[in-house]
């Protein structure tokens, strides 16, 4: 991630990307903008009844990961009462190109097997519009994947960088490295950050929207 002086560090003296102040990603909220989801690649564009997701934000989460988790995208952004307008994906993306800092610099001496990117934007039935990215790193071998994520995981080192301005034309927005979360499975490495886009969409829902992003399998 980019290198902030003021940036805490962890109890190791180490940056720490929780509270970072940019994640270094470009998004454009005009096109976001409508939440209808026209002109798009990839859009899910049927209603959503807010009643067709119960109980408390905790319990919604936990529904939507379980749906995540078996692949059912829409069905888990449904299972929050949110709506999917928008999802840009690309695969087979090369990692040492599409990164930079000490991550470009590992990359170099550890080439990935595989990386594949998504962008996508959901809605609430109060018309806030939620920003996020999932990004799927495959290395040669679990004991590299996680010398990768740990690299990732501190503030400071650069990043994989989403594909969304040269594909979705997007401008004028960064993530601010506040709801981030990863996972390592095996050789595996998830990266899935979440921003506001349009409203005011609560810190507990952009952390609920990562964690459920950061579940799904690869594409």
């Amino acid at each position: 991630m980019p290198f902030d002086p003021n940036q805490p560090r962890d109890s190791r003296g180490r940056w720490t990307k929780g509270k970072a102040a940019g994640a270094g990603v470009a998004l454009v909220a005009g096109v976001m903008t409508a939440a209808g989801g026209a002109d798009v690649t990839t859009s899910v564009g049927a209603a959503l009844d807010a009643g067709s997701s119960q109980g408390t934000a905790e319990q919604k989460a936990a529904n939507g990961r379980k749906s995540a988790q078996k692949g059912n995208e829409s069905e888990a952004w449904q299972r929050m009462a949110l709506k999917e307008v928008r999802r840009e994906v690309k695969r087979g993306l090369r990692c040492a190109a599409q990164s930079y800092g000490e991550v470009r610099q590992f990359f170099l001496t550890h080439p990935c097997n595989k990386l594949d990117q998504q962008l996508f934007a959901l809605s609430d039935t109060q018309g806030n519009v939620i920003a996020g990215s999932i990004v799927w790193v495959t290395m040669p071998s679990a004991e590299v994947a996680a010398q990768f994520k740990e690299l990732e995981d501190n503030y400071g080192t650069g990043d994989v960088t989403p594909f969304g301005t040269e594909i979705l034309e997007l401008s004028h927005f960064r993530f601010s490295g506040k709801h981030y979360k990863s996972r390592l499975d095996g050789p595996l490495v998830v990266i899935a950050e979440t921003d506001r886009l349009r409203g005011a969409p609560s810190d507990a829902m952009l952390n609920e929207v990562a964690s459920v992003a950061d579940v799904l399998p690869p594409l």
